[in-house]
């Protein structure tokens, strides 16, 4: 089912680095472990593997800001 782009960036701005965008658009799995890398990163954030992990899930999050239109369905 293709959802509305628009939202999905909305999503992707405010709430991305929890992976709420790729929940949306039906991604659960790796939504779902971007939020646990990002809760787990904060948690450990004074030790290097908390450094790491929110390193990660920021590239992550760039890589997402083009990836986000194919996952939606956008063919532009």
């Amino acid at each position: 089912m293709r959802r509305s782009i628009a939202l999905a960036y909305v999503l992707w701005f405010f709430l991305g680095y929890l992976g709420v965008h790729r929940v949306y658009l039906g991604h659960v799995g790796t939504g779902l472990l971007m939020a646990a890398c990002t809760v787990v990163g904060g948690l450990v954030a004074s030790t290097v593997i908390g450094h790491i992990l929110l390193f990660a899930v920021g590239i992550w999050w760039l890589f997402d800001l083009v990836l986000t239109a194919r996952m939606a369905g956008y063919r532009g």
